[in-house]
């Protein structure tokens, strides 16, 4: 197959240059100009500053999963993306942000994890009852004491 080669290169050109990304085996097209807007790995790799991998029809390889990249480069276009509400899903995003060094995405999905961990930690209150008078509050769902907080 024409694809299987692969040899370094540096790529540089204008910011409205296109180039081909092979993420994993997920294709993206974008511009260099997007790729340039962070001060990230993806800027190096862009700037001449790093050699990459392309295959000999031109597709620049990144030996990372596609799946989260899509979110990767709107967040590079927007400056914002929604994030995953799944958990682990989220986390995936910030090992792929980390990778990328793309900071302010990191910062960005740790508070994201953080607010999710404080949801996980609810405050439980157990009624602390001690007479009948208490129990038939519960019941009727009038104030008890505040013996109640355990």
């Amino acid at each position: 197959m024409s694809g299987d080669t692969t040899h370094p290169t540096t790529i540089r050109g204008s910011p409205t240059k296109y180039v081909k990304l092979n993420v994993g085996g997920s294709l993206h097209y974008t511009t260099i100009g997007t790729l340039s807007k962070q001060d990230s790995m993806l800027r190096a790799m862009f700037s001449g500053r790093m050699e990459v991998l392309t295959d000999t029809e031109g597709w620049i390889l990144i030996d990372r999963c596609g799946k989260h990249f899509p979110l990767i480069l709107n967040f590079l276009r927007d400056g914002a993306v929604p994030l995953p509400q799944n958990e682990l899903e989220l986390q995936e995003v910030l090992t792929e942000a980390k990778y990328y060094c793309i900071e302010q995405l990191v910062e960005i999905c740790e508070k994201a994890l953080e607010k999710k961990k404080e949801e996980h930690d609810p405050i439980c209150r157990v009624p602390l009852i001690t007479s009948s008078k208490e129990e038939r509050q519960l019941v009727t769902g009038k104030k008890v004491s505040e013996s109640w907080t355990v």
